[in-house]
């Protein structure tokens, strides 16, 4: 769907992963702590959307926090949470091209999570 980016843009690693146990309890519930727990890692790049794509993808609603571009990768699924530069992220949709040129690529929305307490 997404042709013709420069992959050398891609400079950054974006792991993918979700939240689960991370072997620490809460001294004061005595519940375990969930984190980020990293499943795998890719090469991304920054997206930048035009106004009118920022408007199709979400309209007046300001919770889209970033777009990134991978190498299509059918790995990568709504189910997995990303972690940029220490911030974590839900996925929010996938605009996925279909792989199969060499210069294909998947635009990834992500909004950030909202962590109780900060």
């Amino acid at each position: 769907m997404v042709k013709g980016l420069n992959p050398a843009r891609m400079r950054k690693r974006a792991d993918f992963g979700r939240l689960a146990s991370i072997g620490k309890v809460n001294p004061n519930t005595g519940k375990a702590i969930q984190g980020f727990v990293a499943d795998f890692s890719i090469w991304y790049g920054d997206y930048t959307l035009t106004l009118s794509q920022r408007l199709a993808y979400h309209g007046l609603d300001e919770s889209l926090a970033r777009v990134i571009f991978i190498r299509h990768n059918t790995k990568v699924t709504e189910m997995y949470k990303v972690q940029l530069e220490g911030k974590l992220y839900d996925i929010q949709e996938i605009q996925a091209d279909d792989g199969l040129t060499a210069d294909g690529f998947d635009l990834i929305a992500l909004k950030k999570v909202k962590i109780s307490g900060k």
